[in-house]
């Protein structure tokens, strides 16, 4: 048993190595990297994942001839021995949800800190001058296209509105990020269990079941009836922060309810998987239904159409 153990961990330690240098490598580092780690921890042990993570970011380094290679794979490593720990402590899901949500917002911080150290700059200002320099160049084609009217007057207006978002809203845009990458590292790590037969570890409702209670559609109309007034009108900087970043906050949450109510009605009506996928990234294109389905998502909160409170599901 020992025997299988130490093998088990070699093999684990070896795969983490080697995906924890493609995940640099290829841009993924937020993805790729924790899941072996994560794996490794919960399986063999905190000191396994600590080893892999300092053999991977030494074969990196050598490979890439810098150590700030390496030192990336340490940051992003951080969040999948934290993860792997909390699994391995038997963490509901829940705890595991703010385990990986409080790591990758340290991972976060120290990645800017490593950008400013070797750029020499701030990660937020090199983005927003990149993000203007593309909108430039978007509105110069157009214009030698001979675009005119409306789509060139939301070019303007996203100059307009991106400092502000980047300014006002940063605080709810990491947070964002931080819940998605959580809910990713733990549904690969998940899948991967489930396939060496592990079926303990925690989750939540199916997909289709997800619902936000109704009085999260008044945080909703607060964030958007504030916003619309800050774009015309100059407020208090306390309720431009308070307003945009719940609106932020509320909306991707109510995106993700109302891909998960489309997704319902899509199983009842026996809908193929591919054409399900297909349909969400049209209503990712199309503004207006997009917003026309957040709303029915709130709609939902309130009246329940799939019947999921009363314990008796639509048939």
């Amino acid at each position: 048993m020992k025997t299988r153990s130490l093998t088990e961990g070699a093999m684990l330690g070896a795969i983490t190595v080697l995906v924890a240098i493609l995940g640099e490598y290829i841009g993924m580092p937020s993805i790729i990297i924790p899941i072996p780690l994560l794996l490794l921890v919960y399986r063999q042990g905190f000191q396994y994942g600590i080893l892999a993570a300092i053999a991977a970011a030494l074969i990196s380094s050598l490979v890439a001839g810098h150590v700030f290679s390496g030192l990336s794979i340490i940051i992003w490593g951080f969040v999948g021995v934290a993860l792997g720990m909390a699994l391995r402590e038997k963490f509901s899901f829940p705890r595991l949800m703010l385990v990986g949500i409080i790591s990758n917002l340290v991972v976060i911080g120290l990645n800017f800190l490593l950008y400013s150290l070797i750029i020499g700059g701030s990660v937020l200002t090199d983005l927003l001058t990149m993000f203007m320099q593309s909108i430039d160049q978007a509105i110069q084609m157009s214009e030698s296209l001979g675009v005119q009217g409306e789509a060139l007057r939301q070019y303007e207006a996203m100059k307009t509105f991106l400092p502000i978002l980047l300014r006002v809203g940063l605080p709810s845009m990491l947070l964002v990020y931080a819940v998605s990458m959580s809910y990713l590292n733990l549904a690969i790590g998940r899948a991967v269990l489930r396939r060496l037969g592990d079926h303990n570890m925690p989750w939540m409702l199916p997909f289709s079941q997800w619902r936000l209670p109704g009085y999260f559609g008044l945080i909703f109309g607060f964030g958007l009836i504030t916003t619309s007034i800050s774009l015309g009108t100059d407020l208090p900087e306390w309720l431009q922060f308070l307003g945009l970043n719940s609106f932020l906050l509320s909306f991707y949450a109510y995106a993700v309810a109302a891909i998960s109510l489309a997704w319902y009605y899509f199983q009842k009506k026996n809908v193929p998987t591919f054409l399900r996928v297909v349909l969400i990234f049209i209503l990712f294109t199309m503004q207006f239904l997009l917003m026309a389905l957040v709303f029915l998502a709130v709609i939902d909160g309130f009246f329940d159409f799939r019947r999921l409170m009363s314990g008796e599901e639509e048939k």
